[in-house]
């Protein structure tokens, strides 16, 4: 039996969305607002059968207070801690400044140059790209006194991003995050003065969690249909990714009022903005044997736009989203590919077929991952539009008598995957 495209509730979609982001709030992996979120995602997957949260001890950091005060004016600019770098002490830490400029001008210091200074970095692009990170660790070995990133992400929001260990070279030293705009301008010569900074945060022990409803099907092989509840600090996480929470609760409440010819598994992860963890915990549980394929909806833009997918399989999986892309009312685009790190990464890697489902929109850029990223009434349209995508595309799987696709992964996505998986460590370590 089908499900009609027509069905899918955008507007009770809507209202899961702007519960998850302005009731619940910020959901750091953790934290009382990630479990308050899961409680949510359960009781909203109650309605349609009987959930199963599974919760695992875990450590996070609560960024409280940052700012350089530059000595010569008093001028002082608040930022955010990075990392999970350790307190100051209360009154902060005084030091004269140097201004490397740009990250990629590294090789022209040496540890002398920076020894018991407060460094000054300028990123005009996203830090977590391989080349400027590697140079960054070079920065950081040779211990300044303090780090200040100049970020131009987003001129008007500070871009939050995963922490790293605990206790490695990052969150040894005092590091925070400020925007470029509000501080060179103020100070032409930051080499020839001197500043305190003041880093004050909280690390601290809660419990990650995975929500999940199985709906059993004629067949044993599952499909798992999946999103991840928990954010980074100082964001509602609407887009990123409430959104998808909220299209996988319309399409379980959907799938569950017809008997299915495969099995399917809605799950909300909690950790996927510090390593993945959760979906790792959630395959560690389950028999992944009769997992065929994950589709994963994560990012779910503002239009105008278009529908996204990146395809991890064989070509007869891509050529069946190819097909839906053309039938789809709303223009979509897919790409056989690994290009993007979602959950769907870590089943890839254990073999298992994924795709990730994305509204990329045009008006975006840069609040990913910042305080800009709430609730926007023009979200009321993409998630009706993807998720009666979604409909279309499991109509179109659940049509299956036998399963058409490879269960494994060709070779050279295998490759793709593995890099990933390596890049991952290296920001680790």
């Amino acid at each position: 039996m089908l499900i009609h495209p027509d069905r899918f509730d955008k507007n009770l979609t809507f209202k899961d969305l702007e519960f998850l982001c302005k009731n619940v709030g910020n959901r750091l992996s953790g934290s009382i607002g990630e479990s308050k979120a899961a409680e949510y995602i359960a009781d909203r997957f109650r309605e349609v059968g009987k959930p199963i949260t599974e919760k695992y001890p875990h450590s996070y950091y609560e960024g409280i207070d940052a700012s350089i005060t530059y000595l010569e004016t008093g001028f002082t600019v608040s930022g955010k801690p990075m990392w999970m770098t350790k307190n100051t002490p209360e009154k902060g830490i005084e030091s004269e400044g140097f201004y490397l400029g740009s990250i990629n001008q590294i090789n022209r210091i040496t540890e002398k140059d920076i020894e018991e200074k407060i460094v000054f970095v300028f990123f005009s692009r996203d830090y977590f790209e391989p080349e400027l990170f590697r140079q960054l660790k070079t920065l950081y070995f040779m211990k300044p006194k303090g780090v200040v990133i100049l970020s131009t992400y987003h001129m008007n929001a500070l871009r939050s991003d995963p922490f790293l260990e605990e206790n490695s070279i990052f969150s040894i030293i005092p590091t925070i995050l400020v925007p470029a705009s509000k501080f060179i301008s103020k100070i032409k010569e930051v080499n020839l003065g001197k500043f305190i900074m003041v880093v004050k945060g909280e690390r601290k022990t809660g419990q990650l969690c995975n929500t999940s409803l199985k709906i059993e099907g004629k067949k044993q092989d599952t499909i798992v249909v999946c999103a991840h509840h928990d954010t980074v600090e100082y964001t509602q996480g609407a887009s990123n990714n409430a959104s998808g929470v909220a299209i996988i609760l319309e399409l379980s409440r959907k799938l569950s009022a017809i008997k299915p010819n495969f099995t399917y598994v809605f799950a909300s992860f909690g950790g996927e903005e510090q390593g993945h963890y959760g979906v790792k915990k959630f395959l560690e549980n389950s028999d992944i044997d009769n997992i065929i394929l994950c589709l994963n909806f994560d990012t779910i833009s503002p239009l105008p736009g278009f529908v996204a997918s990146i395809v991890v399989g064989d070509e007869t999986l891509f050529k069946i989203v190819q097909n839906v892309d053309l039938n789809n009312p709303y223009p979509a685009m897919s790409v056989n590919s690994t290009t993007n790190g979602g959950s769907n990464m870590i089943f890839a890697e254990k073999g298992i077929p994924s795709i990730m489902h994305m509204i990329r929109g045009t008006t975006n850029y840069g609040i990913d991952r910042t305080e800009l990223d709430v609730v926007r009434e023009d979200l009321l349209d993409s998630l009706g539009i993807l998720g009666k995508y979604g409909i279309r595309l499991i109509n179109r799987l659940d049509s299956m008598t036998e399963i058409e696709f490879s269960t494994g992964i060709p070779q050279n996505l295998e490759e793709e995957v593995e890099n990933y998986f390596n890049r991952l460590n290296f920001y680790r370590n």
